[in-house]
């Protein structure tokens, strides 16, 4: 292997000196600074062709560093270290020019990965524009919410590393699509993606169906899902629903880096990217004692949570023309456009099955009727009983004007815990609002995400208050 030189900046002591042993074994040149003035007078000096930068340093920022490191040799290719799972700070060092990330605790097998890649140019920020824009190839994609703009910039900042991804949301928001997309943009796409759904594989089955079996007198023998994911990415969807004993070997085998077969006793060494999915949270999981602390800590590096369609405002028109264009295109219909009346039902329906039922819905409709603009007699019975609903209006049309905090209505306090006072509080205010989030969040100065979030956290329907 060529002895390319590598720059090591990071002001703990420990880290430099396993960083250095691992490189140096694999043949690498290392240079070791502890600081940002060190690192740039090093760089000045003997110019690396690749970088791991620490994001905290004692005297200036890893991104910043990052920046001016790049300004002095652009053919550099830095790689961000955080001992925190920042994803804001890693999609700031993507931008800021760093080609991948790792976030500590760092096994070899990670950096060893990680510094091919780079080498390579396999990493996510080294491959062409429009690879890297394929990212959002996964359903939902589509849309101008501030959410979902942060969902692509996090998927695309982390695809192509080796860090564990945990991706959330509901039923139909498109997670199983994320996870293949993250997969096709790595490092490890040359290997295979093993999808092991952990919610319908039977409970007597699943050990064996994750580390694979040898062939006994009763018992046949068994590739399992961790060991055929070796050199590509392990899927593990719905998570939260192994049982607490898989839970621990699953922990083992992230520990160990290694897997043993049931009926064997010498372990196989693997190498995996790992991905996982939960529509419950798994931190309530976690809470009520059904998902282990210490694996969910360890595979929730990268969170990633898909928000429910009905938080996403207009980009359910967005996804809707777009998918009607590609239904038309594919099955040669004549829809162009939705009306006027389908985008209001469309707006305020709930979608309980997210895109996944928004999609169902207009191959329903473009299955059975064919001209230029999707009415409403077109949509299946239950959206077309649905009651179109408005903001209240005065007497004389004007929506009324915003309320004040001195409006917001009162709730007695005594025997009541913190909990119960503020679910009635943010329910009455909504009330108030006339069933308007937005409105409701300025009353009690809060954002409207936050008023989502927990609404969702209570199984309550954002537009319910206003059917009431």
């Amino acid at each position: 292997m060529s002895r390319t030189p590598i720059l090591i900046v990071d002001d703990v002591e420990t880290h430099v000196t396993l960083f250095t042993s691992i490189l140096e074994e694999e043949g690498y040149e290392v240079l070791a600074a502890r600081s940002r003035a060190e690192a740039l007078a090093l760089a000045e000096t003997a110019p690396p062709s690749l970088a791991l930068v620490d994001l905290v340093l004692p005297d200036g920022d890893g991104v910043s560093l990052i920046d001016e490191l790049l300004s002095r040799n652009p053919d550099l290719k830095p790689i961000a270290i955080t001992a925190f799972a920042s994803v804001d700070r890693a999609v700031a060092a993507m931008r800021n020019g760093a080609v991948d990330f790792l976030v500590k605790p760092i096994s070899p097998e990670q950096l060893t990965t990680t510094i091919t890649n780079a080498v390579t140019g396999r990493s996510i920020g080294q491959l062409p524009e429009d690879s890297r824009n394929e990212v959002k190839g996964f359903e939902g994609e589509i849309g101008s919410s501030a959410v979902m703009r942060d969902v692509f910039d996090t998927l695309s900042a982390v695809a192509g590393s080796a860090a564990s991804v945990f991706i959330t949301g509901e039923n139909g928001t498109g997670k199983v699509k994320a996870a293949a997309t993250v997969h096709a943009k790595s490092g490890f796409r040359d290997g295979e993606l093993v999808r092991l759904d952990c919610s319908t594989t039977p409970p007597d089955q699943i050990e064996a169906a994750l580390v694979g079996a040898l062939k006994g007198p009763e018992i046949a023998a068994q590739t399992g899902a961790v060991e055929r994911a070796d050199g590509g990415t392990l899927f593990l969807d719905e998570v939260c629903a192994l049982p607490l004993c898989m839970q621990a070997r699953l922990l083992n085998i992230l520990q160990s880096g290694s897997v043993t077969p049931v009926g064997g006793v010498t372990p196989i060494p693997i190498s995996f990217r790992l991905i996982c999915t939960a529509t419950p949270d798994p931190q309530t999981e976690v809470s009520e004692g059904r998902f282990r602390a210490d694996l969910f800590y360890r595979i929730n590096v990268v969170p990633i949570h898909l928000p429910p369609l009905r938080t996403r405002g207009m980009d359910v028109i967005e996804i809707a023309e777009s998918e009607l264009d590609r239904l038309c295109a594919r099955e040669a219909r004549a829809f162009r456009t939705l009306s006027t009346e389908v985008k209001a039902v469309f707006l305020d329906h709930d979608w309980p099955g997210n895109v996944r039922e928004l999609m169902n819905v207009l191959w329903n409709v473009v299955m059975l009727h064919d001209k230029p603009m999707v009415e409403l007699a077109d949509l299946p019975p239950y959206l077309r009983a649905a009651q179109l609903s408005t903001r209240p209006k005065g007497t004389n049309g004007a929506t009324p004007p915003r309320q004040s905090r001195d409006d917001a209505p009162s709730i007695p306090l005594e025997g009541r815990t913190l909990a119960e006072i503020e679910r009635e509080v943010i329910e009455a205010a909504i009330l108030a609002a006339g069933g308007s989030i937005p409105a409701a969040a300025r009353v009690l100065d809060v954002s409207p995400s936050t008023l989502y979030r927990k609404l969702e956290n209570w199984g309550k329907p954002v537009r319910g208050f206003r059917k009431r």
